[in-house]
């Protein structure tokens, strides 16, 4: 499991085979980290879930990775001094991949973890890396106006509010507006 990024409070590394099963109950639809993460999205279903176990155990048993253009694209977040506990993700996928355009996202799974800063400190680093591995000159991640938590961490890294579309994003029968935080590489570099 190598590391690629420590922080005060949280370091991130490769995924590793022994993370497949933990990664996969967090995964499960019942988990209560989806009533923040996109809850407007579908979640897989328990026997999707078990699908995705199986190909994911294979595919880093192999020694594969989620690499893209000679970075991660998928890293595992665990807290400092403990790097065998999986408590997160962070990620990116193209938002257009002919402008060289990422967009982020980060995942804290265990909700007594949330509120102590390990989302503004792995996404800190997250961006750093990917700044750091590409050639890319912006990075944002979508939000919904009702999830105060990523809000203030894009405000507190620096992020500027590029998009707001109100009223996008329904949640428990009420509308919410979707928010896009990006930010410039040289926003970045000069933090």
């Amino acid at each position: 499991m190598m590391t690629i990024a420590q922080g005060r409070s949280v370091s991130l590394r490769e995924f590793d085979v022994s993370d497949v099963d933990t990664y996969c109950d967090w995964l499960l639809p019942h988990q209560e980290w989806h009533s923040w993460d996109g809850p407007y999205f579908r979640k897989d279903s328990a026997e999707e879930v078990e699908r995705y176990r199986r190909k994911l155990r294979q595919r880093l048993g192999s020694g594969e990775q989620f690499e893209h253009d000679g970075c991660l694209s998928r890293a595992v977040i665990t807290p400092a001094g403990q790097p065998d506990r999986l408590v997160g993700t962070v990620s990116w996928h193209w938002e257009s991949e002919e402008t060289n355009w990422r967009r982020m996202g980060i995942s804290i799974f265990d909700p007594a973890l949330r509120g102590q800063g390990m989302g503004s400190d792995a996404l800190e680093l997250w961006t750093s890396y990917l700044f750091r591995r590409s050639d890319i000159v912006r990075l944002d991640f979508s939000t919904w106006s009702g999830n105060h938590g990523m809000l203030g961490v894009g405000r507190r890294l620096g992020f500027v509010e590029e998009a707001r579309f109100r009223k996008a994003r329904v949640v428990n029968g009420l509308h919410f507006d979707s928010v896009v935080f990006g930010v410039l590489r040289e926003e970045w570099q000069s933090r």
